[in-house]
Formats: C-alpha cells, structure tokens, sequence
C-alpha cells in the first residue's frame, strides 16, 4: 500500500514560493495495470507542486507509443504488467530520441531485481512498500541524473553471473559498476546496437529466478534486440 504523504525539502519550498513563470515542473508518466495502486500513485503525484502527471497508461506496448509521441522526464513503471513487463517498457524507453528517466516501481523490489533493472538501463528501482515520500524523493533524484540502483549482494550477483557467457560476463560486471553505456561500446569496441542485442540475451537468462518457469521468459525470448 502506499502511504500519501507530502515531501517538504527547502528547494521544494523555494520552488513552490517562486513566480509559476519560474518553476520547472518533472513531466510524468505511470504505468501500472492495478487500478487501486495506479491512482494512488497519481495522486500522490499530483499532489507535488513540482510535478505534473503527463501520461497514464495500464501497459508496456502502449505506454512507449505514448511517450515517443508526449515527451516526458521521468517515467514510473510497474514491474509486473499484463504482456510485456517493465524491463521491456525501460529498454525501449531509453531508446526514444529523447529517453526519460526510468524508475522501476514493484512490490517485488530486491536486489534480484535491481540487477536486472540495471541490465534493462532503468535509473531506479523502488518497493512499493515505501512511504510515498520515498517515491518523491526519487523522481527528484532521478531527474536530476542520480542513480539509484542498489549493489546486488555478492551472492545474487555469483549466481547471475554464472547464467552469462564470457562476453557476456563483462559487459555485466561493467553495467553493475555503472559504467556508462558509450564507455562500455568504446572499451569493447562494440556498437550500441550489439550491445543493446547483448543486454537482452542477458537479461532472458538472469531474469527468472533459479527453478522458475515464468512466462516473463517466453515473451522475452520472442524479442529482437
């Protein structure tokens, strides 16, 4: 459940005190397929002064046709969605011209899932156990080029590394130190779209937790770099 309450920073209050002419609103976006969980999110949302929920949208598919037409900075999106998941709706959003801002919002938040996110090039992952402060709070660090990805334990990140082939073992042990993607083609000598072939591979095989069949892994394997 979320917990609606209002962040007070003394930027906000800056902001919030200054002409409108002068105030920069975060254009949002919402995914989520629950319908409960989707407007209380909006409403916290839209209860900031410094933001604006621009787009809402209930799947993957439909909200990177959504954001490829609106522009948006920073995207919310729920993990668990009918079809396509988020990871999909994350690497597809980085694509765009101008790629947003992407935090992973699940109640199935771990470290687990925060390697994949990093993987899927999101710039957050966040419980959806959290007070809704929390959430704010990201949006603002997010949008202001922070990355809030938790270093996987050394456990998890051994055994998903083990599922990845040489190659693709370092281009894991790169995405988890957060070295950036460009630095990453240029040290492998590697083109964005081999990488980008390559991030998918990996994320089909590290994805699904170990004696799991998920269906996450059939539609993923049907996708196309």
């Amino acid at each position: 459940m979320l917990t609606v309450t209002r962040a007070v920073e003394p930027d906000t209050l800056d902001r919030d005190f200054a002409p409108a002419s002068q105030r920069r609103q975060i254009r949002l976006m919402v995914v989520d397929d629950h319908p409960a969980v989707r407007l209380g999110v909006v409403q916290l949302l839209e209860g900031q002064r410094d933001f604006c929920v621009e787009l809402v949208c209930i799947d993957a598919e439909g909200a990177v046709a959504e954001a490829e037409l609106h522009g948006i900075d920073v995207a919310i999106l729920d993990y668990h969605l009918g079809g396509r998941n988020g990871l999909w709706a994350c690497r597809r959003l980085k694509r765009l011209a101008e790629p947003p801002r992407v935090i992973v919002y699940s109640a199935f938040a771990n470290d687990h899932l925060a390697t994949c996110c990093a993987v899927a090039g999101a710039d957050g992952v966040l419980s959806k156990g959290g007070l809704g402060s929390e959430l704010c709070d990201a949006v603002r660090s997010v949008d202001h080029g922070r990355r809030l990805l938790p270093k996987p334990s050394q456990p998890t990140a051994d055994m998903l590394r083990r599922r990845l082939d040489d190659k693709e073992q370092t281009v894991f042990g790169m995405l988890m130190a957060g070295i950036p993607r460009v630095a990453i083609s240029q040290t492998l000598d590697m083109s964005a779209s081999e990488l980008s072939c390559r991030e998918a591979a990996m994320l089909r095989k590290i994805e699904v937790l170990p004696g799991e069949v998920s269906s996450v892994q059939s539609y993923l394997c049907l996708e196309r770099c």
